[in-house]
């Protein structure tokens, strides 16, 4: 059975922009073509009685709201675990999976016991060392061995290979836990080719998700993954993911993630309107940067290039190691057609109007992805503006970059039209240092 999952959500207890509206996810879930989406900070009291309230157990560890069976829940949290490390304190994003409610009543006491406030979405963990996270994630593990330990958006700052108080070993954080990795999430600013030159993440699964703070269309299913599940049960999901069942991944292009270069954002203090942004060989050798003198945001692609160093790998960017599944890269289609129309708003009434019109005849967001070009534009020549079939198009076959790229928590611009291999990081940018005056 093929599945379609985002498995890492967030409510709107977990801060950002927007909140996860479940009524709105069971409407437009289906359009984007999700077929199970996580709950997000189901560990938090009052998002948790909301999903007490709404939601049912429809198989073994799948939920269902009660007012629509289109789209099913997995029970879902992010926690956020803190140790020292040789470089510092370092905290690492973390998804977690459950199978029942009634594991959530078990876990519940033990945050207590480890004086954790579970008063925000994604609460911390605090760990004295690696030592302690281990003996915390074995004792998560005793209470059922299905909770699904899964470290999120891994070469993000606050991803476990991230550059704050950066690391180069899974053990330096999770000492022994090590071994109840099974997956590690992409995130935004990485894909399969990326993390392909990390060795240590070889024997594991690589899957991707939104990690959404709301229930817009181009934050949910953003990234995606498709699973071979013999059976819709919460054990199928959790065995597909530990034995890399993945047919393939969808993947939000690294180079609008808001952290794939080093660099430094506009509004920074010191900066005034000017930034700066590095492909990693025209990154000042003492990082620092040349507006205001501090310590650079050290990107996605230059972490990778200093963890395949460091862990002996000596690999190119392109390599793919064996057990890696087909992705593709995509920009959400709201985002597409805000474009087209010449538009920032991916809300307005004219956008949504033709995702509507476009999903209805393709099946799907997700299915559009992976469909050959000649489909599309055959479903589609009669009934879009030419314009925005182009963009399409041209966003199908590669033919677009982002100017800049992402950088320092800022997402990359979208230009459709022009290309930019992002793998090529010998090109040197027109500016390696740019400002903005």
């Amino acid at each position: 059975m093929k599945l379609n999952v985002d498995l890492h959500c967030h409510s709107g207890a977990s801060g950002g922009v927007g909140a996860l509206n479940i009524e709105k996810v069971a409407e437009t879930m289906p359009l984007k073509g999700i077929d199970l989406i996580g709950t997000g900070d189901c560990l938090h009291p009052e998002w948790r009685a909301k999903l007490n309230q709404i939601l049912s157990e429809s198989s073994e560890g799948i939920f269902t709201p009660n007012f629509s069976d289109r789209i099913k829940f997995i029970l879902q949290t992010e926690l956020i675990f803190t140790c020292d490390v040789e470089t510092g304190r370092k905290s690492v994003h973390i998804v977690f999976l459950f199978p029942s409610f009634e594991v959530l009543d078990k876990i519940i006491p033990l945050l207590d016991h480890w004086a954790v406030k579970n008063t925000i979405g994604r609460p911390f963990v605090k760990c004295e060392d690696k030592d302690d996270v281990a003996q915390k994630l074995h004792q998560l593990k005793k209470i059922d061995d299905f909770i699904e330990i899964i470290p999120a958006h891994v070469m993000t700052p606050l991803g476990v290979f991230g550059s704050d108080n950066p690391i180069d070993q899974l053990q330096t954080f999770f000492g022994d836990a090590e071994d109840l990795i099974y997956a590690v999430e992409t995130g935004l600013s990485a894909d399969p080719i990326i993390l392909g030159m990390i060795p240590e993440l070889d024997k594991r699964t690589l899957i991707s998700n939104s990690d959404a703070h709301s229930h817009h269309l181009e934050r949910l299913g953003r990234e995606f993954t498709t699973l071979d599940i013999k059976e819709l049960t919460y054990p199928s999901i959790i065995t597909a993911i530990r034995t890399n069942h993945i047919i393939r991944t969808c993947e939000f292009n690294p180079a609008e993630g808001r952290y794939f270069l080093t660099g430094h954002r506009a509004d920074k203090k010191g900066h005034d309107k000017k930034f700066c942004v590095f492909s990693p060989q025209y990154t000042p050798k003492n990082k620092m940067c040349p507006i205001c003198g501090k310590k650079l945001t050290i990107g996605v692609l230059e972490r990778t290039f200093e963890l395949t160093i460091a862990q002996g790998g000596n690999r190119e960017l392109g390599f793919l190691p064996a057990k890696s599944r087909p992705f593709v890269h995509m920009v959400p289609l709201v985002e597409i057609i805000a474009h087209s129309h010449g538009v920032k708003a991916t809300t307005s009434k004219k956008t949504l109007s033709d995702y509507q019109t476009i999903v209805s005849l393709l099946e799907n967001e997700c299915e559009m992805w992976f469909m050959e070009a000649k489909t599309i534009e055959t479903k589609l020549s009669s009934v879009i503006e030419d314009e925005l079939l182009q963009a399409i198009l041209e966003v199908k076959k590669g033919n677009f970059t982002f100017e800049p790229f992402g950088y320092d928590g800022t997402y990359g611009q979208l230009r459709i039209g022009e290309q930019h291999d992002y793998f090529n990081v010998n090109i040197a940018p027109k500016n390696p240092q740019r400002t903005l005056v």
